[in-house]
């Protein structure tokens, strides 16, 4: 190679390995563990069936540090898929381990989690991610669903975290068809760079194809349908590091431009490889129209799971086949050549299902990644004895 094309060359190569960002792992694990009041304890709920340590498939995980306290957590969402063994949904991470595994805490408490087909006030039956808002506040979007029966109301709960007490707790409607409601995400309305906390607005996706929207000042919540929220039969199976399965997935995915002014929800479907938006302005009416959605013209060429903004603009998502973390900044056109991969780590990156931007001790913004490897469970394929669920993240 001459001398002009070497430099060229180790130019090339020096901006794409720039791009990838240097992931530290927070938390890993072989199987899950819950914090039992004693061993008896959790050996009885293994014996009856409350706790089925081979059969639970944790979804999301969200950082949160409390800068008044100096206090981290991470708290970790676990579906009931399976009709029992899950024994709690919804929990932090604490500083114990069994087996090396991090020992995780029922979230508010373990009477929010037992017996939820009693439909109790105080109930979280099933939970597939959370969000943290600017007002401190975790926004908790409960399914109600154990297996596939409906056992409860679906139901938005909001927990102040600097008491763990709940302050906010709506009901959702149930219609003719029963929902999945995978996804929230939470605007606060800013007017003149101050936050209104009590003008906050939940967007929750649902896998069977609406959106969901929630007024909190008016206790009131609407649902949109659109072509753009279905699934496409075409991409319903993934194949991820030698496994295949399938999920007919509609909107599964939402993030929300960072700027206070003309925000946009960006969506997709899991089961898809379009990429959409909405203006939030349009979601505040209850009026649907066809009109205020718009797709990109361009495709990826693979299903994408979570995704999330960080405070430029730019937005992450996962490349689930190419196990791969793109970014890509919205004032660019949605094409591969405005993409930068920024993690691509074949073993620890398998199914990022949870994937977020937060800030941390330094008040710097961080990406996070829960690879929780769903295609080990779903292809019934869990191994015990690996690495199957890890939290990463990196500095922005």
């Amino acid at each position: 190679m001459n001398p002009i094309g070497l430099i060229i060359a180790l130019f090339v190569s020096n901006t794409v390995s720039d791009q990838v960002l240097p992931f530290k792992i927070k938390f890993e694990w072989s199987q899950i563990e819950y914090e039992f009041n004693s061993e008896e304890e959790r050996s009885e709920a293994i014996s009856n069936g409350t706790f089925d340590i081979g059969n639970i498939q944790p979804i999301d995980a969200e950082y949160y540090y409390d800068r008044i306290k100096q206090k981290e957590r991470v708290f970790i969402t676990i579906p009931r898929f399976p009709t029992q063994g899950v024994a709690s949904t919804l929990n932090t991470v604490t500083k114990k381990t069994i087996n090396g595994n991090p020992v995780l805490r029922p979230y508010p408490s373990w009477s929010w989690q037992i017996s939820p087909e009693k439909c109790n006030y105080e109930r979280i039956v099933s939970v597939f991610r959370v969000w943290i808002d600017e007002c401190k506040r975790l926004w908790v979007l409960d399914t109600g669903v154990v297996g596939d029966s409906q056992v409860c109301p679906p139901q938005i709960l909001a927990f102040d975290l600097s008491t763990d007490k709940l302050i906010i707790k709506y009901e959702i409607p149930l219609g003719s068809v029963q929902p999945t409601y995978v996804t929230p995400i939470v605007e606060v309305e800013r007017h003149h760079n101050r936050k209104f906390c009590q003008d906050s607005w939940v967007y929750a996706a649902d896998v069977s194809g609406s959106l969901l929207v929630y007024s909190l000042r008016q206790n009131k919540s609407w649902s949109f349908r659109d072509k753009s929220f279905d699934a496409n039969p075409a991409y319903a199976v993934y194949n991820v590091s030698g496994d295949s399965f399938e999920f007919a997935d509609g909107i599964f995915a939402l993030a929300l431009t960072p700027y206070p002014a003309h925000k946009k929800l960006f969506f997709h479907a899991l089961a898809g490889v379009s990429e959409s938006w909405v203006h939030t302005r349009d979601l505040k009416v209850p009026v649907n129209r066809s009109d205020i959605y718009h797709t990109f013209p361009t495709t990826r060429d693979e299903q994408s799971a979570a995704q999330a903004f960080d405070s430029k603009g730019n937005l992450y998502f996962s490349l689930l086949s190419s196990i791969e973390i793109v970014s890509w900044n919205f004032k660019n056109p949605y094409e591969k050549k405005y993409w930068k991969v920024v993690g691509n780590d074949k073993i620890t990156m398998q199914f990022p299902s949870g994937l977020k931007v937060s800030r941390g001790k330094n008040n710097q913004e961080q990406l996070w990644v829960f690879a929780t490897a769903l295609q080990r469970w779903a292809s019934d394929n869990l191994n015990p004895n690996v690495t199957n669920f890890r939290l990463l993240y990196a500095n922005l």
